[in-house]
């Protein structure tokens, strides 16, 4: 009886060891998690583009195992707004692509503004090389924006990809109004929608350009 009292009482301390050492390790841990910020390369914030410094942000995530942070770049164009949000996230596991995907759609949920009615009869993906050769997947949408009882047509785009570098996921979100916000015109200018989506070989629309936002992001 003695011997089987020993064996019981240990097996129940084992748990509670268990637990205790578990816990200490995601303490530990959790602190430790280093994130590598992507941002947009200062040499193509041109054209009137700048990092909105306000709208910085950053959070954390199952006891700290999870973090990401976000930039966003916007436009001194008053009468053809846009920006660009650049969310870079640190998991546990990194992302597969419908994960991906489904991380763009999350955050342009959250990103664009209420106003904004996206027709999803519209959208578009596809898929390119940007810098550093990373391979990325984009949704392209049309949008309105109906504030005011006036429709102004928007363009969005989101575009995401693994950094195996710095063991990093980042999604891209972009906004520009193609028509005028202070006028009433149906005339489309489409100067900062190219200016998020470009690239030196036309991928996305056939934007051809060396300076484009999201294919100038920087993420290791």
């Amino acid at each position: 009886m003695r011997e089987k009292y020993t064996t019981t009482k240990h097996l129940c301390v084992l748990p509670v060891a268990l637990g205790s050492f578990i816990v200490i390790v995601l303490v530990l841990y959790s602190g430790c998690v280093s994130l590598t910020n992507a941002y947009v390369s200062d040499k193509v914030l041109t054209d009137g583009w700048y990092e909105d410094i306000a709208n910085r942000d950053s959070g954390t995530q199952f006891l700290g195992f999870e973090r990401w942070v976000s930039s966003t770049y916007t436009t001194n164009d008053t009468e053809y707004p846009a920006f660009l949000t650049v969310m870079t996230m640190k998991t546990l596991v990194v992302m597969d692509n419908e994960e991906l995907q489904g991380k763009i759609r999350d955050i342009i949920n959250v990103t664009i503004p209420q106003t904004i009615s996206i027709n999803d009869s519209t959208k578009q993906t596809g898929g390119r090389y940007i810098l550093r050769a990373h391979q990325t997947m984009y949704t392209v949408y049309d949008g309105v924006d109906i504030q005011a009882n006036i429709s102004k047509n928007v363009k969005i785009i989101g575009e995401a990809w693994n950094c195996q570098t710095s063991g990093t996921s980042i999604v891209c979100i972009g906004v520009a109004y193609i028509t005028n916000m202070v006028e009433n015109t149906s005339v489309e200018q489409t100067t900062n929608w190219k200016k998020i989506v470009m690239d030196d070989i036309g991928s996305v629309e056939r934007y051809t350009g060396t300076t484009g936002l999201i294919a100038n992001v920087i993420c290791h």
